[in-house]
């Protein structure tokens, strides 16, 4: 009867265990799902440079420049 009960107490913490990263896991794709490129270079020179880049360069493509 004693390692049924160890067995349970055990079963009940890796239980909780898995509830727990279960909702951690939510709430990182939740997070995840919010992300977008501009909230991702929001204050990165670098990165909204290279940006300009591309988007003045799709501009000359369209325009036949």
């Amino acid at each position: 009867i004693d390692e049924i009960d160890k067995t349970m107490d055990h079963l009940q913490k890796t239980k909780d265990n898995l509830l727990s990263s279960v909702n951690n896991l939510r709430l990182a794709n939740n997070k995840a799902d919010d992300l977008t490129i501009k909230k991702l270079t929001k204050g990165n020179a670098t990165m909204s440079a290279k940006f300009a880049e591309l988007k003045d360069s799709d501009a000359t493509k369209t325009l036949g420049l």
